[in-house]
């Protein structure tokens, strides 16, 4: 099972998601494009993980690789190959299913209260999960759920935390691949300060890693198990294809 890992900002890795897909026997191919080249294809993949970064998924003008990125994803939307979107990989994606990206009237920060829509308890990545789980969340725009999308968790500052499209594509605008070393490195941006009102980052993320950070990492476990099982089904799927059409 090959992995294409879009690292959209050298601070924001794959974390807890990437090593569960390496637990399960994965391998990831990271790709930062503010470093190198977009892959051309989706070929040599059987999945692809976008990942956060700072910048706006609305900004073409400021972020020219999103050209090849969204040449790259429509291969991958073709193909039926599942998709799994985290923060500004979430935002691209709504971007690629005809939802539009804006300022959201606030900067989300923190562990926040979310809730699984009654689509979410019985989606098959969050069956039997917690319903109101603590995510961390550091972002500044949101998106319009695209017409295709089921909504599956919502919180109050902010409506939509996590959609599906069709049965391979997922994307979570909260931020469930965080580590504590994750976190530990934005509390000390200045744009957690900003984004905290000033008060402190770095005491307020760890009183609520003290508390969330563990029930979070196994949410964030399940889920990319289940994702993993999505891949695998449809590489098998492909491959079995293949041998009947060979």
């Amino acid at each position: 099972m090959h992995i294409l890992v879009i690292q959209n900002h050298p601070g924001s890795p794959a974390g807890v998601v990437g090593q569960q897909i390496e637990a399960r026997g994965g391998r990831l191919s990271v790709v930062e494009p503010l470093l190198a080249a977009i892959p051309a294809a989706h070929d040599a993949y059987d999945g692809v993980l976008v990942l956060g970064g700072a910048q706006s998924a609305a900004d073409d003008a400021g972020n020219p690789y999103y050209a090849g990125l969204f040449a790259l994803l429509r291969g991958f939307q073709g193909a039926g190959k599942p998709m799994l979107g985290i923060c500004l990989g979430a935002q691209l994606l709504a971007r690629l299913f005809g939802g539009r990206v804006y300022r959201h009237d606030h900067v989300e920060f923190g562990f926040l209260p979310l809730r699984l829509t009654p689509e979410g308890i019985a989606d098959p990545l969050l069956r039997g999960l917690p319903e109101a789980p603590h995510i961390m969340e550091f972002h500044e725009d949101t998106f319009d759920l695209p017409a295709t999308a089921t909504l599956l968790m919502t919180g109050a500052g902010c409506r939509n935390q996590a959609y599906r499209i069709g049965d391979s594509v997922y994307a979570f605008q909260c931020h469930i691949e965080v580590t504590p070393q994750i976190v530990r490195g934005w509390a000390r941006l200045p744009a957690a300060l900003d984004a905290n009102g000033g008060a402190d980052a770095i005491a307020r993320t760890e009183a609520e890693m003290a508390l969330h950070i563990a029930p979070a990492m196994d949410f964030a476990r399940t889920v990319t198990d289940r994702w993993v099982d999505l891949v695998l089904r449809h590489r098998g799927a492909l491959t079995s294809g293949l041998r009947e059409t060979g």
